[in-house]
């Protein structure tokens, strides 16, 4: 589906990095989605992206609606736990792709894109998991996280009416 033609559609990001251990969950999130929309997948786009900031919200130019699914760690609940957040609600710099540190956030690149008359989604919803190891190499998820990675396919699918 091209960027062109998807001002009415959505994008399921999955973002994170899958060679950083509970990182990686956005991805598997991602993959769960769409082997749940095969054969219907009526104007939905999935990506995996590694990214944030401008180059996450390049992404999202011409999509109506997006849905990120991406780890925090936060420490305020038990890894595993599956939350759906608004961009606004974010508290932080926790969600290491959707903000980063050494990026714009999400909300300015969108703003951004916005001013630079760039069609970027209105609606931005997030679903995140809790995660415990982020920055310890390797492609292995915590039992927490691995668990939780059906609920957040879930909770997309419902945010997608499916």
């Amino acid at each position: 589906m091209s960027a062109a033609s998807t001002a009415e559609a959505t994008i399921v990001v999955g973002v994170g990095n899958p060679l950083l251990c509970d990182d990686g969950a956005g991805w598997l999130v991602a993959d769960a989605v769409e082997v749940a929309l095969d054969g219907d997948p009526r104007g939905v786009a999935v990506e995996r992206l590694a990214v944030g900031g401008l180059t996450l919200m390049e992404h999202l130019v011409g999509f109506g609606h997006a849905i990120l699914v991406d780890t925090l760690v936060t420490g305020t609940v038990p890894p595993g736990t599956v939350r759906g957040v608004t961009l606004d609600a974010l508290p932080g710099h926790e969600a290491g792709h959707v903000d980063s540190a050494h990026d714009v956030t999400l909300a300015a690149a969108l703003d951004a894109g916005r001013a630079l008359g760039a069609t970027v989604p209105d609606t931005v919803q997030i679903v995140t998991i809790e995660a415990l190891r982020v920055l310890d190499v390797g492609e292995d998820l915590t039992p927490e996280v691995a668990a939780a990675i059906p609920v957040a396919r879930d909770a997309v699918l419902d945010l997608l009416g499916r």
